[in-house]
């Protein structure tokens, strides 16, 4: 089922209720913005992630990889 949607002057669009539905979009959603070869758009829905829980995260990685690295003595 195809649904239209228009380009507004500064660029906004509006995605049909329907398509948000369907995609489970609500209010605030990110979402990332591919443009193809063709010229045709995806758009991909994102999770925002607390940067500093992925660096604690990131940190703990690295911890667990210089232990493993003790290990192999």
């Amino acid at each position: 089922m195809s649904e239209y949607l228009q380009v507004r002057s500064n660029g906004q669009i509006t995605l049909p209720a329907p398509a948000r539905r369907k995609a489970k979009l609500n209010e605030g959603d990110l979402l990332e913005v591919l443009v193809e070869e063709d010229g045709s758009i995806r758009l991909i829905p994102k999770l925002p992630i607390d940067r500093a829980l992925a660096e604690k995260y990131q940190l703990a990685d690295v911890n667990w990889a210089v232990k493993q690295k003790g290990k192999k003595k």
